[in-house]
């Protein structure tokens, strides 16, 4: 069997690479009282920041939250998409990279880092830029790089930063991510590369640094969790070891 290298490591953003519940939840009340007009009283799902959290989870994608918990067309759902990274782009809400990331990046620094992300590229980039973090990674993939309406768990955003950084050439990728959504993601990329006959290895990593998670109700399951960024070092080790 041909060996795979690792060629790449691929980041979902928020709840992966950076602790943005609080900063999300405050640019969604400020989206929601500009559109809707109503008072904010009125959103069960914006309590706090903490319930907010979990009916986030609850949904594949930021377009069914709006669709179907607060009730938005899909005209006004694209309205919305188009408001966020200005909305984004204000907030002066602290959100902190995970503690160990930077070292993660450092130790994998011998293969490309990449972003796919529903939040806006330009908001990404300022956060790993004020982490100095921005250095190390080699394509930023946001919601604006994908049509509005193929944002996770559709694959093409994922898609695009696997060529990206790699070309589709034969080895291993890394996904991580936090959310059913980016198992879902890979899933349905691991179908296109194959229908493509494409030789790459996409093996999923469910993030679990913001605390306990709901990864065993995920379907389809990751291929490994990591509780602590430590440990996609251990999956980047175990997955190098098997390709050779």
């Amino acid at each position: 069997m041909p060996t795979q290298p690792l060629t790449a490591v691929i980041w979902d953003f928020d709840g992966t690479l950076v602790d943005t519940r609080r900063r999300n939840y405050n640019v969604v009340r400020r989206i929601l009282a500009e559109v809707t007009r109503r008072p904010l009283e009125t959103f069960p799902a914006l309590r706090s920041w903490q319930v907010y959290d979990q009916v986030n989870r609850h949904y594949a994608n930021w377009r069914d939250l709006y669709r179907q918990e607060f009730g938005f067309s899909e005209e006004e759902t694209d309205r919305v998409g188009r408001m966020w990274t200005r909305c984004q782009m204000e907030d002066t809400t602290p959100a902190a990279v995970f503690d160990g990331i930077a070292s993660v990046l450092a130790a994998l620094a011998f293969v490309s880092h990449g972003v796919v992300s529903m939040n806006g590229r330009h908001q990404i980039a300022r956060s790993l830029r004020e982490a100095n973090l921005e250095d190390r990674f080699h394509r930023i993939m946001g919601w604006e790089d994908v049509d509005i309406r193929r944002q996770k768990p559709a694959p093409d955003g994922l898609l695009a930063c696997i060529e990206a950084l790699t070309g589709f050439r034969p080895g291993s990728v890394l996904y991580v991510g936090d959310h059913e959504t980016d198992a879902r993601c890979a899933a349905n990329a691991r179908q296109v590369l194959g229908d493509r006959g494409a030789d790459v290895r996409l093996t999923t990593i469910a993030a679990g640094f913001m605390g306990p998670t709901d990864v065993h109700e995920w379907n389809p399951q990751p291929d490994f969790t990591a509780q602590h960024p430590h440990d996609v070092i251990d999956v980047a080790r175990s997955v190098f070891d098997e390709d050779h």
